[in-house]
């Protein structure tokens, strides 16, 4: 608990009996004539979150001279980017890749800040074997043909049938024939590997307007070799923070914006001129936020349609490499998307890793014990019963975490790229940012990066000059809490 010395204290005492006066000029002029209290604010911004979203939202606003509070659910910043440590090996149990390296403003503020970039990603040159361990030599050249084939219906979809599922082009292309190059189970290994790994959705619930959902950098997609840690750590300096504030309700009137959160099973009240709200899509969906006045119908539907998907993790180390130096592994496995592509993290970073990618929905129930012995069966079929056991595991569980619900967002049937620029609407007092409200380049790190830098644009253009401000802004301001400041680790 922070103490002041007796003289500060008096001083805030005497400017208390100003606060009439000196908030009065930030307010509508009609809540003077009526005679109503003034709202006194402890930051001129309440952000909510502290991801990538919330955190370049705050860095911006408050580099621009805006008081800035910054709240967020769990005991750490970062949000759904989240990295561990192995000795110097960066575990990201979340976000792994910078994708596009080219005008990517993540990838320029990484170079400056001298955090290492692994070489792009080579994806073209994945390795794929079948379910008894064979190399599908030809693997390469049926991924190119087949792909054709699916552009061609989905150009035909998105003019005819664009509210129709993924799932239900595929099915028309494999009836027709003109997939009939490819097995089953490889066409089905293939809509895994191309849409729902890339999308974290299933292909029934997937909108074939996802193929225009978004942008890309060219580049390919490096790995930040110390972890997106650093840049979390870059963009919280100076940022009062407060971890372990879950936020419950958003109440807005003509003065401001009240936030309502709870701590440690004690409910506290803050009041800020805006407010940005930056949780993921699913936490508004599941309602743990209320909002007074509710948020409109079309923010509402903008909510429902976009889809929070399922992709977990599973690390896992080795004493030694017995594995293919291609970049990724594709097995065609008995289930879809159920440890069918691994990552081979030693051509990264040396360090004898392997991460597999899994969209399957059921992986989260399973114990870790269980979890890593169905990925061993998956390798062993592949390199034989032979292969060491892994000597540590790391498992991310995203559709378990009450403040994720989710991995990252995608367009669920019925849904349109437009539909995230509405979720990016602001409601009177109250804004939004997060990847699920970027439409140029939606579940991405960079994604969430830029959504917050939009509405700290907006925001900043909303509020009064800066130099306009009274330093009892500064002086009011709630400091008694021992977890309020910049975050370190």
């Amino acid at each position: 608990m922070l103490l002041w010395p007796k003289a500060k204290c008096f001083l805030l005492a005497c400017l208390s009996l100003l606060s009439p006066f000196t908030w009065a000029q930030n307010l509508p002029a009609s809540s003077l004539k009526n005679g109503s209290l003034p709202m006194q604010y402890d930051a001129d911004v309440i952000v909510v979150g502290a991801g990538f979203a919330g955190l370049a939202a705050a860095k911006q606003l408050h580099d621009q001279g805006h008081s800035v509070l910054l709240l967020e659910a769990r005991e750490r910043i970062g949000g759904r980017a989240h990295t561990v440590f192995d000795g110097e090996q960066a575990i990201e149990m979340g976000a792994n890749w910078l994708h596009g390296q080219d005008n990517n403003p993540l990838v320029a503020l990484a170079k400056e800040q001298g955090i290492n970039l692994s070489p792009a990603t080579q994806w073209r040159e994945t390795i794929v074997y079948d379910e008894f361990g064979e190399e599908i030599d030809d693997a390469g050249a049926l991924l190119g043909r087949w792909n054709h084939v699916v552009e061609n219906y989905l150009a035909q979809y998105l003019r005819r049938e664009p509210n129709a599922s993924i799932q239900m082009l595929m099915d028309d292309a494999q009836k027709s024939g003109d997939l009939g190059f490819v097995s089953d189970e490889l066409h089905s290994s293939f809509i895994n590997f191309m849409f729902e790994q890339d999308w974290s959705a299933d292909a029934a619930d997937l909108s074939v307007q996802a193929a225009e959902d978004g942008e890309d950098y060219l580049g390919g997609d490096p790995i930040p070799l110390q972890g997106f840690l650093p840049l979390q750590q870059h963009l919280s300096e100076n940022i009062r923070i407060r971890l372990g504030h879950q936020v419950s309700a958003i109440q807005q009137s003509k003065e401001g914006v009240e936030v309502i959160a709870q701590y440690q099973g004690q409910q506290t009240a803050l009041r800020s001129k805006r407010a940005l709200i930056t949780v993921p899509v699913s936490v508004l969906q599941a309602g743990n936020i209320g909002f007074t006045p509710p948020l409109s119908a079309r923010k509402r539907e903008a909510i429902n349609v976009i889809g929070m998907g399922q992709l977990n993790k599973v690390w896992l180390k080795f004493p030694e490499v017995f594995w293919d130096q291609n970049h990724a592994i594709l097995r065609v496995g008995p289930e879809k998307g159920r440890f069918s592509l691994w990552v081979n993290i030693h051509a990264v970073s040396g360090q004898a890793y392997l991460l597999a990618l899994s969209t399957a929905g059921n992986l989260e129930a399973g114990s870790d014990a269980e979890i890593v012995e169905e990925a061993m069966l998956g390798l062993r079929a592949i390199y034989g019963d032979e292969i060491p056991e892994p000597s540590k595991r790391y498992i991310s569980r995203w559709q378990n975490d009450p403040f994720s619900l989710g991995a990252y967002s995608y367009l669920r049937q019925g849904g349109r790229p437009e539909h995230r620029d509405i979720l990016a609407e602001p409601e009177g007092l109250v804004y939004f940012a997060g990847e699920a409200s970027q439409r140029e380049f939606p579940a991405t790190v960079h994604g969430a990066y830029l959504s917050g830098l939009r509405e700290a644009r907006k925001i900043h253009a909303s509020l009064p000059a800066v130099a306009e401000r009274q330093e009892s802004v500064e002086l009011n301001r709630d400091i008694s809490s021992d977890r309020e400041g910049s975050f370190r680790q």
